[in-house]
């Protein structure tokens, strides 16, 4: 049975480098916080494989039976999926520190009382897988910059490939000494 939730806050948050959430992730999360506590529970288990495994054919199978046993609409769980794999996609972009991850976990939830500590849970090392398939893979990364030119504060967006990253994390721990 699905329930109501109050709004969700969308501040500028670690695992989209400052920038709020797209409205996308907020529909998914809002889909998944007025889950049943049972649901909500439940959504964990089948999370962490198809986060793990997006391609492995039996995902459907899974989701559809993970809705009929629910009663939850399947197009709300697959919202819900996409939204926290965008999180955890995200994160292993930006690469924030579980805490910092938490921290927009509690943003996005508000005073909702979810748990999330299943998805803390699996966050470092879905992180770490997902970081690892962005350098095996190619994938550009992007990285926010801030900046002071003069009294004005900015920030740019580079879009880095494994091999600049890599060089980039080099000289930063050239010049940290």
């Amino acid at each position: 049975m699905e329930g109501t939730a109050g709004p969700i806050q969308n501040q500028g948050l670690h695992c989209f480098g400052g920038n709020p959430a797209p409205p996308p992730v907020l529909a998914g999360l809002r889909n998944l916080l007025v889950f049943a506590d049972s649901a909500r529970e439940g959504f964990w288990d089948l999370l962490s494989p198809v986060l793990a495994e997006p391609g492995d054919p039996g995902h459907p199978d899974r989701i559809s039976g993970f809705c009929q046993e629910h009663a939850l609409v399947e197009a709300r769980v697959l919202e819900a999926i996409q939204a926290c794999d965008s999180l955890v996609h995200q994160a292993a972009a930006f690469d924030p520190d579980p805490d910092r991850f938490k921290q927009d976990l509690t943003a996005l939830t508000g005073n909702i009382p979810v748990s999330l500590d299943p998805l803390l849970g699996h966050f470092q090392a879905l992180k770490n897988e997902l970081r690892g398939r962005i350098f095996q893979e190619g994938t550009v990364v992007m990285l926010t910059l801030r900046y002071r030119e003069g009294d004005r504060l900015d920030r740019i967006t580079l879009q880095l490939t494994p091999v600049t990253l890599a060089e980039l994390k080099r000289f930063a721990e050239r010049i940290e000494g």
